[in-house]
């Protein structure tokens, strides 16, 4: 999850964006800045892609979703110097976090069968694959990867099948569904600001009837009203819940950055009742 960078964004800059308030494009700073302390916000936020526009009173994001590319920026720390910002790169997730995922409460994969088939979508150089098999040895774990060296980094493990290619050319041509998909997909890609919400849409539908949904996901899951977060929230909330992270979860990862576990459950589709047998007078 995250942003390749290059241009570090100061801290209070970062506080500042933090605290602004954002309604669909539009971003509004909150609070009455200091010339110099104006200027350098604004040139952070022209560099994101935001433009100040009088008539709206606020920084508007015409081709993008502020709230993602600021989630990214204090992920990361910096932004993209690039007419482009939100690009791909990686963060691992902490070995704490993955272990909280793969073997906390509500977690089902300790409970698995042998052999039973657990994807990892966004598998990075393995973190959750070596959690969730740690949480239960006996199961196999498809881990999907597009970077090369990274898919190398999991390393050999006849448990392991490690399938180097995006998540969305796997998903549309898997053969197979799973009884666990665990998951910390990328918050944002290019021309995808919320890029994590289509790869969860793709787990849901690669889960087995039953199957369960495990994912880190951005914090502003939490308190968005655009139509796709209204409809993330409906669909978790209707399956299952959330938990709000601490904010040093992705500490280790040498990053801070708002997010949010959620746990769901697909349900088992619905059979139609057999007609009682006709009951023949004697």
């Amino acid at each position: 999850m995250a942003v390749r960078t290059s241009v570090t964004v100061p801290e209070f800059a970062l506080n500042i964006l933090a605290e602004s308030r954002i309604v669909e494009n539009r971003l509004f700073l909150p609070e009455q800045l200091s010339t110099g302390d104006y200027k350098k916000v604004n040139r952070i936020i022209e560099a994101m892609g935001g433009r100040w526009s009088r008539r709206e009173r606020a920084h508007v994001f015409p081709d993008d979703d502020p709230a993602e590319i600021i989630a990214a920026a204090r992920a990361s720390g910096k932004i993209p110097n690039t007419d482009r910002k939100v690009l791909e790169a990686f963060f691992a997730t902490p070995e704490g976090l993955a272990r909280h995922v793969t073997s906390g409460g509500h977690s089902d994969i300790a409970g698995l069968d042998a052999g039973a088939h657990v994807l990892e979508p966004s598998a990075g150089d393995g973190a959750l694959v070596r959690a969730i098999l740690e949480a239960n040895p006996d199961v196999h774990v498809t881990a999907v990867e597009p970077d090369h060296e990274r898919a190398a980094a999991i390393g050999r493990d006849p448990r392991v099948t490690v399938v180097v290619s995006s998540f969305e050319q796997f998903a549309a041509t898997a053969s197979r569904q799973f009884a666990v998909v665990v998951m910390n997909p990328p918050f944002a890609l290019p021309g995808r600001p919320t890029a994590w919400m289509d790869h969860l849409d793709a787990a849901w539908d690669l889960l087995i009837d039953g199957g369960q949904l495990l994912a880190i996901a951005p914090g502003n899951y939490t308190f968005r009203t655009d139509r796709k977060y209204r409809a993330m929230r409906e669909l978790i909330t209707a399956h299952g819940d959330y938990e709000e992270l601490p904010s040093n979860a992705f500490a280790t990862s040498g990053t801070q950055v708002d997010s949010v576990f959620l746990h769901a459950r697909r349900p088992t589709a619905y059979q139609q009742p057999r007609a009682a047998p006709e009951r023949v007078a004697p």
